[in-house]
């Protein structure tokens, strides 16, 4: 049994993944009734759902088991948590703690489709306080949310145009800032920039984190999940959050000291999570669709990470798509910005404060662990499924 953390951070959940790969727990996956720390931890969320992943892909059973609790709704509450979502769209039976009998599943996934219906009438998604989320469930006719593709008769729906993505990266960003408080609407430029951040995300989760080895097969299941939330990280009132995550504890002094006077400790959080083989095994498979896929050293594995974000790389950014995002670290120096990237057994980072970007370089990231340059050494960490991706940028206060 899996018995999954009730608070939600990036050490919790990663040690869920270590546990899981190293064969400690094995199985069914045990959810406990209601969450914890996601509002003020980064990242945190983003690594619980790809924990999920992880289950779903090791798991034969795929059994899922909800904690009991008499005044609370049990669906309800998996609806409306992304990671625990998830895990329901993956599950081959869901049910109560020692009810094993009685099967959730199918009030769940009625539950699911509608929520899933209502998303797609809101450029807000699934919004809950600050955090507003979409999911693709790729293995049904629920992939296509209308917000974000176009239908195509007799064909895959395909994205929409870059404005539809500002429009509703406005709308998510918006109504995220309005939760911590104290954060002013970003301005027009920042706000361009953000929305050709989230639209190569996006193209790069829809061409290659929701396809099988074959690119013409879409992955069964797979979920990808995108959200934006507003949290605080003032360092006196998130100091035992931070304290196991140095480089974030470093990204925020250098915040302080490169806006001392403009802006406060309230960020936008922006994340996506998506279900597929992540870059090597894409890279892999892409390259030796024949072949099995056999895992080489976590070097050779980070300099194929490289070259799936260098990909289609050009000297103006203008036409950089799909896996080529050296368009989003561009955007995000201007920003002030942080990234972090899970894929595989990598965890990178980059703080665009202390490491700006410039157009003339090759991508080069940070290891999460050590916090040094990723070309010197990387950390061998156990091997999560999929790709996630959290960016954190600062708000102007007001």
């Amino acid at each position: 049994m899996i018995n999954f953390p009730g608070k939600i951070t990036i050490e919790a959940c990663e040690k869920a993944i270590a546990q899981m790969i190293n064969g400690e727990t094995t199985g069914d996956l045990h959810l406990p009734v209601g969450t914890a720390g996601y509002a003020n931890s980064f990242g945190g969320l983003a690594t619980a759902i790809q924990a999920v992943n992880t289950w779903a892909r090791l798991s034969e059973t795929r059994k899922l088991e909800l904690s009991q609790r008499a005044a609370s709704d049990e669906i309800e509450d998996i609806i409306k948590r992304p990671h625990k979502f998830v895990a329901a769209m993956f599950a081959k039976s869901i049910s109560r703690t020692n009810q094993t009998e009685c099967d959730l599943r199918l009030q769940i996934n009625a539950a699911a489709k509608q929520a899933i219906e209502q998303q797609a009438r809101s450029q807000l998604g699934q919004q809950r306080g600050g955090l507003c989320w979409f999911a693709f469930v790729d293995h049904s006719s629920m992939g296509f949310d209308p917000n974000f593709y176009i239908a195509k008769t007799g064909a895959i729906p395909e994205p929409r145009q870059p404005e539809q993505f500002k429009a509703l990266i406005q709308k998510m960003i918006s109504k995220a800032i309005a939760a911590p408080g104290g954060g002013r609407d970003i301005h027009a430029n920042d706000l361009d920039a953000l929305g050709r951040i989230f639209y190569e995300l996006f193209l790069n989760t829809h061409e290659h984190g929701s396809r099988d080895r074959r690119r013409s097969v879409w992955l069964k299941p797979g979920v990808r999940i995108i959200y934006v939330q507003g949290i605080n990280l003032r360092k006196s009132s998130v100091l035992s959050t931070i304290e196991n995550q140095p480089v974030i504890s470093n990204y925020l002094s250098a915040v302080e000291n490169y806006f001392p006077s403009e802006r406060q400790h309230r960020f936008i959080e922006i994340s996506i999570i998506d279900s597929g083989l992540g870059f090597y095994d894409r890279w892999m498979a892409d390259q030796n669709p024949g072949e099995s896929l056999s895992q080489l050293s976590i070097k050779k594995e980070y300099e194929i990470f490289r070259k799936c974000f260098n990909f289609r790389q050009t000297s103006t950014l203008k036409d950089s798509k799909g896996n080529g995002l050296p368009v989003v670290m561009h955007r995000l120096t201007k920003l002030g910005g942080f990234m972090r990237i899970r894929s595989g057994q990598l965890c990178l980072f980059r703080n665009f404060i202390s490491s700006p970007y410039s157009s003339s370089e090759p991508c080069t990231f940070f290891d999460w662990k050590t916090g040094r340059s990723a070309e010197t050494a990387v950390t061998l960490l156990p091997k999560a499924c999929g790709v996630a991706i959290s960016l954190l940028i600062p708000l102007e206060a007001k």
